[in-house]
């Protein structure tokens, strides 16, 4: 048995978000044809700007899909078995794991989750950011694993 969620789950659809994209998309559109029209040149600053605005309408219209930008930079997961601990809170974060063959203690205080290591060390998994339910699911699915293992867990 294990315990694996993908925390970069999906958001609702939202439309004011949608409608900012696109119009965020249109804007740049305009302006450049406002100044063909006009029979101005085109600077270096209007074709960043047009780059900014396009990416900036590209990032609002795929969140109002419903889709994370994160999910571009990586991942974020929580994965418990019998073998490990490992989890990635957010997309830019690095990856943290432990063997359950290195701990020696495990305390819960505040939303931390502090493994202490057979080589004196200490790794502390910040649990804030998953909601009551799951975090509840955890700390027995955590309390069951090492107490099988003779591990101290105060939980």
């Amino acid at each position: 048995m294990e315990i694996k969620k993908d925390l970069m789950r999906n958001e609702k659809k939202s439309y004011l978000r949608l409608a900012i994209g696109i119009i965020f998309f249109i804007i740049p559109f305009f302006l450049i044809i406002v100044k063909i029209r006009q029979g101005q040149e085109i600077s270096l600053f209007y074709w960043l700007y047009f780059v900014l605005f396009m990416l900036n309408g590209i990032t609002h219209s795929i969140a109002g899909f419903g889709y994370r930008i994160e999910v571009l930079f990586g991942k974020a997961f929580i994965l418990i078995n019998k073998e490990k601990i490992s989890m990635k809170a957010k997309a830019l974060e690095k990856e943290q794991t432990v063997f359950w063959s290195e701990i020696q203690k495990i305390n819960y205080n505040l939303n931390k989750l502090q493994i202490h290591k057979t080589d004196d060390t200490t790794l502390t998994f910040n649990l804030s950011e998953i909601d009551y339910a799951f975090k509840n699911e955890i700390k027995e699915f955590i309390k069951s694993v090492a107490t099988e293992k003779h591990i101290i867990a105060t939980l």
